[in-house]
């Protein structure tokens, strides 16, 4: 059965295919990637386990062009979502303190370990370390200028970002643009349904008001009526705005101004007039 691929899988697989130009970026990404995924190392061959085609490829193509060695590379036994064992010795140099550098540091602690939420339902990124690639990941994300928050989950150190500014900032100084796009499309639509819910929502409490004052003007008059047939004492425009809206129980103010041929503050003036009445009759509470 084939696996559809996240959100995340989707950037991780734009991202593998960004291929540092110089040296010190190779360096840099390919330690940030090794660090993330096993924490420091020490020069000693290391092994690693990727669960990502993309990624397993990035690591053997950074380590043979950055002076590594690649000994082995083994893939998984499942196909469900294969995974590979590589046998890696590290190139002497880990890059620079340049602004390039902690690009390709931040793009490659995401490749191994980033999880970045669906923007269509959170706003929410994460790279999840071990104690020994922290230096590394706050020293790059200082260098860019990312202001990644922090803390610790079952010992390990987690870096996240939350909203939609931050986290289309951070993909795209990663070199993540088509996943920007996407992001930022579905940010919108996202935005346009909360706007939507909102309107819906204001509009149906507008209506729920609306229809409870009526239902109350209308008992309100019809208890007058029904009390000594107090109505005939009111003024002649109290009567008329009553009638009316015994006649249209769940008409608007507006409804009932047009019929009037008054204005929309009159009638609701005349309903207050005739709710205060049977209120202080004791008539409604």
């Amino acid at each position: 059965m084939t696996v559809k691929a996240s959100f995340t899988d989707e950037v991780k697989a734009e991202l593998a295919n960004v291929q540092p130009a110089r040296p010190c970026c190779q360096e840099a990404e390919l330690t940030a990637m090794v660090e993330a995924l096993v924490g420091a190392g020490d020069g000693a061959p290391l092994t690693l386990r990727i669960p990502r085609n993309a990624v397993a490829r990035k690591v053997v193509h950074l380590a043979k062009v950055a002076g590594g060695r690649v000994e082995t590379v083994r893939k998984g036994a499942t196909e469900k979502r294969p995974s590979y064992r590589l046998r890696l010795t590290l190139p002497a140099g880990r890059g620079s303190a340049d602004g390039c550098c902690a690009r390709a540091i931040l793009r490659g602690t995401f490749l191994a370990r980033g999880v970045l939420g669906n923007p269509a339902d959170a706003y929410h990124l994460e790279m999840v370390v071990p104690s020994g690639a922290t230096a590394l990941v706050s020293s790059g994300a200082a260098r860019a200028g990312i202001a990644l928050k922090r803390t610790t989950r079952r010992g390990r150190t987690v870096y996240y970002l939350k909203g939609a500014e931050p986290i289309s900032q951070l993909l795209g100084l990663m070199g993540a643009n088509r996943a920007v796009m996407r992001f930022e499309n579905d940010r919108i639509l996202r935005d346009m349904r909360s706007q939507a819910n909102r309107r819906a929502n204001s509009e149906t409490a507008n209506m729920d008001k609306r229809l409870r004052a009526a239902l109350q003007q209308r008992e309100a008059i019809r208890r007058l009526k029904a009390r000594d047939n107090r109505l005939q004492s009111l003024p002649a425009a109290l009567r008329e705005v009553a009638e009316l809206r015994l006649a249209h129980p769940r008409a608007g103010l507006r409804e009932l101004a047009q019929v009037a041929q008054i204005s929309k503050s009159a009638v609701a003036n005349r309903l207050r007039r005739l709710v205060g009445l049977a209120n202080r009759n004791g008539l409604i509470d």
